[in-house]
């Protein structure tokens, strides 16, 4: 897999972020912005085939959000050895909803999971659509403990910040890393 610098292109292009292989095919993860939104795709890197739909990113999340979303939907063709989005969901996920929290933008939800024995946490809004965020992946080494000490902490700091967690993570690496790209 071999990852590409932040998109430069003008809005509408289609710039390449990642290429990865399932089957013997290439395939390439695309992003296009489209309304201040980047749409990411995967398709086939040549000739003809089908193109799905994977996940919008609106630009206020930042590009570490979009590095985020090519790192796990590599790695999940990686593990399944097969596209991503069109993969049988035929693996038993166990979902539990750990906290709720309240912020002025809304009510969300701490939730874990277990995919193929491998624990995830996520924040997903409480109701109607909105940013889903992975908090946390691997937990399951650290037992109830560190599961609960993670929800805790998570969740104390969304009350002190009074916006989601993740998302201002997300939001401070952006601008680090922004930072780190000028020009001195």
């Amino acid at each position: 897999m071999s990852r590409k610098a932040r998109p430069t292109a003008p809005v509408g292009d289609p710039v390449e972020l990642a290429r990865y292989v399932v089957g013997g095919v290439e395939r390439m993860l695309c992003g296009q912005w489209i309304d201040g939104v980047v749409h990411i795709t995967d398709r086939p890197c040549a000739g003809q085939g089908r193109v799905h739909f994977v996940e919008c990113c609106n630009q206020r999340d930042g590009y570490a959000a979009v590095e985020a979303l090519v790192a796990d939907y590599t790695r999940q063709a990686a593990r399944l050895k097969e596209i991503p989005m069109v993969a049988g969901v035929m693996r038993r996920i166990e979902q539990v909803e750990l906290a709720r929290y309240r912020f002025t933008g809304g009510q969300r939800v701490l939730y874990g999971q277990r995919v193929d024995g491998v624990v995830r946490v996520t924040d997903r809004p409480a109701d109607g659509p909105g940013r889903s965020y992975l908090v946390e992946l691997g937990l399951e080494r650290e037992g109830f403990g560190g599961l609960a000490t993670l929800v805790a902490d998570y969740t104390r700091q969304a009350g002190r910040s009074d916006e989601i967690p993740m998302a201002a993570t997300l939001a401070r690496r952006a601008a680090r890393r922004a930072l780190e790209q000028e020009p001195a």
